[in-house]
């Protein structure tokens, strides 16, 4: 049973952090500045508007180009205790919480359901709202983006939905400045992962809703593939696409299976400047024939979309729906085992290699340059929900994995457990060596019993602390050194909201927690697969937590 949480209410420290036209750099200095703006009410309709020249505190799913998910802060082993809340906010209407917010010295922009909108970071008042016209469909993907202004353009923000649609927003207004279908098909073609921004291009990530959509389709089984586009952000026009897969035209079980198909791209692309390249990771092929560019880590020319290199971890992983279907047609025999790259690769610093982890539980280090394989360590079992599922993060002695065994059977949404030999948990890695550090396997209590508590969502670093938001709707902070656990808060909660909105907050998945400053954002809540055991999962809710330090 949930409790009502009592608000807490206080304004953070003032500051202003390194900004950048592309992202913030995880290993930039922190120039806490003062930043000077007029108090705002609590809730509301805020009384200024958009400063579109606050500096930029944090954006994207993985905090920079390089997906390290480490962030500068205030915050460290020694005041995380202190945090508290400063304010929630939901929306009715809307069962989960997706999209890692895009924070400012002096905004919040975030996503709730149809919905994209601009708070005030310190009160949670609003400045603006823009909600998807009818083509259009609920905001999906992993992150917002805000870039600055220029002669030609306006400072700008960036958002997908689930029909494959990228928005770009008038940060000031919110009034839309362009949209454009990025897939080739339209019922199919979705983005799920966050975007990148660099040099006036934006980079999407491709994926396709057929993988489960293949159970109830007329069709054979499957006509979709992953991709990336590279758009102009100013006009939205596309620059350039890369296609993981051919079109399916090749018929391998006449009226059930066709291909080639899959490979698609369901995480943040990994941005190398100094090499001009991207690196995306792929997932399994659908069904036969299977080809090279599955379950696979890929390097693109960024002006081009060239291929540099591909590194395949698995071959013939072929897999969809389907399989959970006794003698489907549709399913490869033998069924593939679903262990795509979910996670966006991570580069490190200095450029020269490359960590990814896979649903198959096993952390690879690769040579940025040539897509050679230094080591790999299985961490764990791997499952459909993995093993390793939304992400990683790097310091620049450890790379932090969250495993958790869960299979699901996605198709139905229903039966729902640990895998046999499970191993969930939280593992550092050596980041030279890929040697265990440490592991630690926490639990919590459901019904009287103990549990093993599942990470799923990406995990995230500031300083000495590691974040890790479980399905039990759990945020909870690790000492980097050890494993051991310094801070938790339970965001599976009834509450009233900032505006006085009801509301609740349920599991933590996805974007996890986002680090921005003196401040943790958690969203909490996610519906994919409801309704299974409580014993793992607290199930659907539409809240964004903002938990703040003390004024100092």
């Amino acid at each position: 049973m949930r409790n009502c949480l009592l608000l807490i209410l206080f304004l953070p420290a003032l500051f202003s952090c390194s900004d950048s036209q592309d992202s913030v750099a995880s290993d930039a200095p922190l120039p806490f500045l003062s930043y000077s703006a007029e108090p705002q009410p609590r809730g509301g309709d805020c009384n200024d508007k958009i400063d579109v020249e606050a500096p930029l505190i944090v954006q994207g799913f993985g905090f920079n180009h390089a997906n390290t998910r480490n962030q500068p802060s205030l915050l460290s082993s020694g005041n995380v205790h202190e945090l508290s809340v400063n304010f929630m906010h939901t929306r009715p209407g809307s069962n989960e919480k997706r999209g890692a917010p895009a924070v400012t010295a002096q905004a919040i922009f975030l996503t709730s359901g149809r919905e994209l909108m601009a708070i005030n970071r310190l009160s949670g008042c609003q400045y603006w709202s823009f909600t998807t016209p009818g083509e259009g469909a609920a905001f999906r993907s992993a992150s917002i983006l805000f870039t600055r202004g220029s002669e030609t353009s306006p400072a700008t923000v960036f958002a997908a939905d689930y029909n494959g649609i990228v928005y770009a927003l008038d940060a000031r207004t919110g009034e839309a400045l362009w949209q454009r279908f990025v897939g080739t098909i339209a019922f199919y073609h979705f983005v799920t992962g966050g975007l990148q921004y660099h040099n006036g291009k934006l980079f999407v990530p491709v994926s396709s809703k057929e993988v489960l959509a293949a159970t109830i389709s007329p069709l054979p089984c499957c006509i979709s593939h992953g991709m990336l586009v590279a758009l102009d952000a100013r006009s939205g026009e596309v620059l350039w696409e890369y296609h993981t897969t051919a079109d399916a035209t090749e018929t391998v079980i006449p009226g059930e299976q066709i291909g080639p198909n899959g490979a698609t791209v369901w995480a943040t692309p990994t941005l190398d400047i100094a090499r001009n390249a991207i690196y995306i990771g792929t997932g399994q092929n659908y069904s036969n024939p299977a080809t090279a560019t599955s379950d696979a880590i890929i390097s693109l020319d960024m002006d081009s979309g060239a291929v540099n290199w591909m590194f395949q971890a698995r071959e013939n992983d072929t897999w969809n729906g389907n399989c959970a279907i006794p003698n489907s047609l549709r399913c490869t025999d033998p069924p593939g085992y679903d262990f795509d790259f979910g996670a966006a690769p991570i580069l490190l610093k200095g450029s020269a290699t490359l960590i990814a982890g896979d649903k198959g539980g096993v952390v690879y280090s690769i040579r940025a340059d040539t897509g050679e394989l230094n080591w790999s360590h299985k961490v764990s079992k791997g499952s459909t929900l993995g093993g390793i599922h939304w992400g990683m993060a790097v310091d620049d002695e450890r790379v932090y994995v969250a495993a958790t065994d869960f299979n699901i059977d996605k198709a139905s949404g229903g039966r729902a457990d640990l895998v046999p030999g499970a191993r969930p948990g939280i593992y550092a890695l050596d980041i030279a060596s890929g040697e265990l550090a440490w592991e630690i396997h926490p639990t919590h209590e459901f019904q009287g019993l103990s549990s093993p508590s599942l990470f799923s969502a990406s995990l995230s670093l500031s300083n000495d602390l590691l974040f890790a938001g479980s399905l039990d709707g759990v945020v909870r902070a690790f000492d980097t050194t050890d494993g051991r656990e310094l801070w938790s808060f339970n965001t599976a909660l009834d509450f009233t909201d900032i505006n006085g909105v009801p509301g609740n907050g349920g599991t933590i998945d996805s974007v996890g927690v986002v680090v921005a400053g003196d401040s943790v954002l958690v969203n909490s809540g996610y519906s994919t697969f409801q309704g299974i055991d409580g014993r793992y999962q607290a199930g659907p809710g539409n809240a964004l937590f903002v938990l703040s330090l003390p004024p100092r």
